[in-house]
Order: structure tokens, then C-alpha cells, then sequence
């Protein structure tokens, strides 16, 4: 039976090794196998969390999939949950309004301008359960007293830049990720599995890193309207916040 250690594990997953850990310490990753300090890890893990990216992938949440590992544990021990299922609510417009409660004419705005963004095969179109939390953050910001005609155009600079870091991202994933394997040699299949692989931990680590880059970005801006126009009470909460959040802003699992 083959086995990997934690670095080859993440690897052949196309997750990072910090992520791998974070699943592990949630539960969503049956424990190791030991040899002293050195954790070994079978073939199951390794379909566990290709059944947790790919649940991740179409919109399900850490909660839901959660729930799908606990029902596969519960009908085998040595179950990889392969087959666990998650019935995925594929929505219509009209059912993600009702569910947001906002009218459909609003999301077909958000859609435009990009802040939304629908599921596509062909000619079908459909949402998400990530779509429903994407629109319910977009309303608490709003709820906050955010005006929403200033916000999407602050909303639209980041989406252009995020277009760009996007295909340049892309770019070096073609030219640095997928060329290599398919100068290999590699079998068809493999090569083409190898790639998504490598596609997920490029995607996974791009988010992580604007995720984190963006947060201190707007602490310090905030930071500093609030050392120029805050009041002293104001200014010691910042700091307690920024204080706060020393440990919490590192690069997210």
C-alpha cells in the first residue's frame, strides 16, 4: 500500500500543506499512521481531500462537507467517503433572490458588473451555496451603511485588477506548471491530473496571498485616516484591534 509523508501528501492533492493540517485538525482527516515523529499517510487521505476540494470546488461549505464525511464515517470506518453526497443546490435567479431576499433585478446588476458570478456550461447557467454567502457579505456591508453605487465603484477597481492578476497568473501556470509536465512524457491521463493538481495549489495560494495582502492593506489605510481624523478613544480601539489581529492575519489555511 503506498504511503506519503505530509509535503508529498499536499502535493499530489494540490493543497497546500498548511490547509492539509488545518483539515486534519478539524476532523475532515482520519490521523496518521506514526513511525516515531514521522506521520505516514495512506491512499484514503489522499481520496478524502480530492473529495473535499472537489465539494469545495462546486460551492459547499467547511459545515456541509463536514457533515458528508461524518455520514461516510458512519457507514464504513475505513470509508473514504468517495462516494459521500452532498446533494448540491444548483439555483435559478430567481431561486437565489428568494433566498437572499433581494430583488432579481439586483443580482442581475451585481452580475454585471461582475461582483456576481453565475456557474456556466453551455448555455446553462446556474448559482451556488457560494453565490447565496457571496450576495449575504455583499448585504452586510450595505447593512453596514456603505452606499451601494460608491461601493461598486471601489468594487470595480479591485475586479479589474483581479482580471489581471488572473491571466498573469495563468500565463506562468501554462508556461512553468503545465509545459514541464507535458514535456515529461507523461501517460495521457496522468499528466492531465498532475495539471489540475498543480492548477489548485496555484489557485489555492494566489487566493490566500491577495486575501492576506488586502486585510493589512486595509488596516494600515484605516490606520492611518484614523491617526489623522479619529478621536483618542477611536485611535486605542484601532489599536486594540490591529493588536487583536497580529496572530489572525497571517496567510490563512
Amino acid at each position: 500500500m503506498k504511503e506519503y509523508r505530509v509535503q508529498e501528501l499536499a502535493r499530489q492533492a494540490g493543497v497546500t500543506v498548511e490547509l492539509l493540517r488545518s483539515y486534519q485538525s478539524k476532523g475532515l482527516l482520519p490521523p496518521p499512521r506514526h513511525e516515531g515523529r514521522v506521520a505516514w499517510y495512506a491512499s484514503r487521505h489522499l481520496e478524502r481531500l480530492r473529495l473535499i476540494r472537489d465539494l469545495k470546488d462546486r460551492g459547499y461549505s467547511l459545515r456541509m462537507i463536514e457533515r458528508a464525511v461524518e455520514r461516510g464515517a458512519e457507514q464504513s470506518e475505513d470509508s473514504t467517503v468517495a462516494g459521500a453526497e452532498v446533494p448540491e443546490d444548483r439555483l435559478t435567479l430567481a431561486q437565489l433572490a428568494d433566498r437572499v431576499r433581494v430583488p432579481p433585478a439586483m443580482l442581475r446588476s451585481l452580475e454585471g458588473s461582475g461582483v456576481l458570478r453565475p456557474r456556466r456550461s453551455g448555455r446553462e447557467r446556474w448559482y451556488t451555496e457560494a453565490d447565496v454567502r457571496a450576495v449575504r457579505m455583499l448585504l452586510s456591508l450595505l447593512g453596514g451603511g456603505l452606499p451601494m453605487e460608491e461601493f461598486m465603484g471601489v468594487a470595480s477597481l479591485q475586479l479589474e485588477t483581479a482580471e489581471a492578476v488572473a491571466e498573469g497568473a495563468v500565463d506562468l501556470f501554462m508556461r512553468f506548471a503545465r509545459a514541464p509536465l507535458l514535456e515529461a512524457g507523461l501517460p495521457h491521463r496522468e499528466e492531465a491530473e498532475r495539471m489540475v493538481a498543480a492548477l489548485r495549489l496555484m489557485m489555492h495560494a494566489a487566493t490566500a496571498l491577495m486575501s492576506y495582502n488586502f486585510q493589512r492593506m486595509v488596516l494600515a489605510a484605516a490606520q492611518r485616516a484614523i491617526e489623522k481624523d479619529g478621536s483618542q478613544s477611536e485611535r486605542a480601539a484601532l489599536k486594540r484591534e490591529l493588536e487583536r489581529r497580529r496572530v489572525e492575519l497571517a496567510i490563512p489555511a
